[in-house]
């Protein structure tokens, strides 16, 4: 009887969330732009992305998710503010999504932003 080999993650994941202040309107209108920004940032983080959903709103505002094999990330603009928010969870590591969270940054160009990082244990010792 041959044995089912069982995948096992890692017990420690990382959680960003990043609320991006004082962006430009003509970058918080650009979805293109936004969606490459976030896209390549990912895949520079080399995450493996399944799917991906998004969502132009009338008369204003954007949203975008995207399945990662290792969880999922997201952002939401709100151009009435000049304001982006995005999260994104993975299960690979603690620290995991910080080179995404750059690429965004740089690409989009917040003047400020209020930056909240966790580590989340999903087995208690």
């Amino acid at each position: 009887m041959k044995k089912n080999k069982t995948f096992i993650s890692n017990p420690t994941g990382n959680e960003i969330s990043c609320v991006m202040y004082g962006v430009e309107d003509k970058i918080l209108n650009d979805y293109k732009l936004i969606k490459k920004s976030l896209l390549d940032g990912l895949k520079k983080d080399k995450f493996n992305i399944l799917k991906i959903s998004e969502h132009q709103f009338k008369p204003q505002g954007y949203t975008l998710c995207v399945l990662l094999a290792e969880s999922h990330a997201a952002l939401h603009t709100y151009p009435e503010y000049n304001s982006l928010v995005f999260y994104l969870y993975s299960c690979r590591k603690e620290g995991d999504g910080k080179i995404t969270l750059s690429h965004l940054l740089d690409n989009l160009k917040p003047k400020r932003k209020k930056l909240v990082q966790r580590v989340v244990k999903v087995k208690l010792n």
